[in-house]
């Protein structure tokens, strides 16, 4: 009789301790998605980024701002494949000129995905993510909703995150 109520005592005990983990870990484990989603989106747009510089090198022609898709001249030569957002789950990367316009005979400065509309907090979390990571906002600071344009001259760092009117983008610079 002992042992069966010492087995209800440790699984109650066991229940306890993992719905108390959960309570205290749940954000860091929201947090730990976000981050991940965060670093893919960055690595997505630096192998973007160096398959363009490359294509500049090698063709002696700076390459032109547009929109890329699975099928760009940057398969397969320099771009194994079109990198896949996480968030949104699709191919929107667009390399973008000077003043921001993503298509335009105008030599690409930069890389631009579109993380989510406005309104989207699993974007807006993942953006939030990408500024501490780039070093655009301390740790422990709140993010940075301040609407800029689409422009690299308005980009602070080599990579990193932005809010503009249509919702949240992230960026590396080429």
């Amino acid at each position: 009789m002992s042992n069966v109520l010492i087995g209800i005592i440790g699984v109650i005990l066991f229940i306890g301790l993992a719905l108390a983990g959960a309570l205290l870990l749940g954000d860091d484990f929201k947090s730990a998605n976000n981050d991940t989603k965060a670093a893919s989106i960055v690595q997505g747009l630096v192998q973007t980024a160096s398959a363009v510089a490359m294509s500049n090198i090698k063709t002696g022609a700076p390459r032109n701002a547009e929109v890329l898709s699975t099928s760009t001249t940057l398969i397969p030569r320099f771009l194994k494949a079109a990198p896949v957002n996480p968030v949104t789950d699709t191919v929107n990367m667009m390399l973008v000129d000077a003043a921001g316009a993503g298509t335009s005979s105008n030599p690409a400065i930069g890389a631009v995905t579109l993380l989510g509309v406005a309104t989207n907090a699993e974007a807006r979390a993942v953006c939030d993510s990408i500024q501490r990571q780039s070093g655009q906002i301390a740790p422990t600071d709140a993010f940075q909703s301040t609407a800029r344009t689409t422009a690299p001259s308005s980009w602070l760092t080599n990579y990193g995150c932005f809010q503009a009117a249509a919702g949240f983008y992230a960026y590396h610079k080429i």
